[in-house]
């Protein structure tokens, strides 16, 4: 029998009956990344200060995390997902992430400095929208990427399997380490005028 006594007092437990039927078994996991396609999406219900930070150039980058709002994958957190203020031209008209991301919502007008467009993030809170979602793998410690569902395995069932071997990690049994994929939001869809 084991000895406790080292552990000091014993504390009250709450009873355990482990007997069939008595006692919830753990059970298979049935997570399935959502496919690849166009989902609406929920803006959180608020952006924290942590929300907030700067791209490693340093322009303005927000964490705008969204769920999915609506169909099988409601309530699935589409996480790290970040927009960036860095301004590119599309077109010869000057863009950014975050200006695409407020066209999905909605927005309308002339952001002309980071409060501003700061401002019109936060106040997208609980708004919904439309974007078109994919799978990635990002293997950091070798910059290794794969993008794109289909780029992925098929199962056997005609699916697409969520992870990939590494190409260059190893367990301590010499087996490949398994990347698994995150969701991205591929591009985000302006709302029509």
């Amino acid at each position: 029998m084991a000895d406790l006594s080292s552990l000091g007092g014993l504390n009250p437990v709450d009873m355990l009956d482990l007997g069939d039927g008595l006692y919830a078994d753990t059970k298979e996991s049935t997570f399935r990344l959502p496919t690849a396609g166009r989902y609406t999406l929920r803006a959180p219900d608020s952006f924290p200060q942590a929300s907030f930070g700067r791209t490693k150039k340093g322009s303005l980058s927000i964490q705008i995390d969204p769920t999915v709002a609506a169909g099988d994958h409601e309530g699935f957190t589409v996480r790290f997902t970040k927009v960036s203020g860095t301004v590119y031209n599309r077109d010869g008209k000057k863009v950014s992430q975050i200006g695409d991301y407020l066209r999905a919502t909605g927005f309308k007008g002339t952001l002309s400095n980071e409060q501003e467009q700061a401002d019109a993030v936060e106040a997208t809170a609980n708004q919904t929208y439309e974007a078109d979602l994919d799978w990635r793998v990002y293997e950091s410690a070798t910059g290794y990427s794969l993008e794109g569902m289909t780029r992925f395995p098929k199962k056997e069932d005609g699916t697409y399997q969520s992870w990939i071997d590494s190409p260059s990690q190893k367990d301590e049994n010499g087996n490949a380490i398994k990347l698994r994929a995150n969701l991205f939001v591929r591009r985000f869809i302006p709302v029509a005028a």
